[in-house]
């Protein structure tokens, strides 16, 4: 049995006086910061989490991978993504976090995915502003804020308004930056079908035929559009998703290493410890060791 030592938040775990705390938060960095002092250290959501540092340094860590922390730095999390971050105590900024039900009510043709710092693990949960964008959307977090302090009506629909125009925003912002070329929708749709699958089946199934079957597509086909829209072939992709699971399950659970690989559908404990130390360059026991 996995002893998990990782905390799933929800929104109700931080407050917020005067609205609907089980849908939507906001509040200005700093005070988030000094106000729940039990976010330092790894934990997962069950919320999106849209972040803007406006002062202060740091580091802040998205599933394994550490990103610096600077003013203008924007920070994009899903539900389930395990963070922590080390910030200076001068870090300023805005942190909002809203439910999937709290956009879908006023979106309900639109989906989350869509944006691409939603849609992948591949793509970076981190995005640098330019000072004229930096900002527009320091604008727009404001007025959020200056909305989440009033009492009037439709309270709730201008927030979830403002909440879109950021996202909208900040997807433009996103694919100019990371270059990702939006007139090649069927493409993306497809490949955001094969994360799917490989979420629900990674653990049971690593053969990379039966996700071209699930995708109705032949493995040329398949690694073809892999290759194109992340520069990985569907194996590649399918060990990252093994590895990143076990990375966490060696941090945040007891178990022991041969446990996990059973966990994640390995017969052989010592297979799974080479291909564990083939892409980490460490051992398991290691791993575990340097993040305890």
């Amino acid at each position: 049995m996995i002893k998990d030592r990782l905390p799933i938040y929800q929104i109700p775990d931080f407050g917020s006086a005067g609205f609907d705390s089980s849908v939507f938060y906001y509040s200005k960095l700093g005070r988030h910061l000094a106000k729940h002092k039990f976010i330092q250290k790894p934990h997962k959501h069950d919320f999106y989490i849209i972040l803007l540092v406006t002062a202060g340094s740091g580091t802040h860590n998205i599933d394994f991978q550490e990103y610096p922390v600077a003013p203008g730095s924007m920070f994009f999390l899903y539900p389930g993504q395990v963070h922590s971050w080390k910030l200076s105590e001068d870090s300023e900024g805005h942190i909002v976090f809203f439910s999937t039900q709290f956009y879908g009510f006023g979106f309900p043709t639109k989906n989350l995915s869509g944006f691409p710092f939603f849609a992948s693990s591949n793509h970076s949960s981190k995005l640098d502003l330019l000072p004229e964008d930096w900002h527009e959307i320091d604008f727009y977090f404001s007025e959020i804020e200056k909305e989440s302090e009033n009492f009037g009506r439709y309270k709730k629909e201008i927030l979830r308004s403002y909440t879109e125009i950021l996202l909208v925003k900040l997807d433009r912002i996103y694919q100019e930056v990371y270059q990702i070329d939006h007139t090649i929708p069927p493409a993306e749709d497809r490949f955001k079908l094969l994360e799917t699958a490989i979420e629900t089946h990674f653990r049971t199934n690593r053969h990379a035929s039966f996700y071209a079957d699930e995708l109705n597509l032949s493995l040329k086909q398949l690694n073809r559009l892999t290759k194109t829209s992340v520069g990985k072939t569907v194996s590649e992709l399918l060990i990252d998703r093994v590895i990143l699971e076990s990375q966490r399950l060696l941090t945040y659970s007891d178990d022991a290493v041969a446990d996990i690989a059973a966990q994640l559908g390995f017969e052989d404990p010592s297979y799974f410890a080479r291909l564990f130390r083939k892409k980490i360059s460490v051992t398991p026991e290691q791993f575990r060791k340097s993040v305890r």
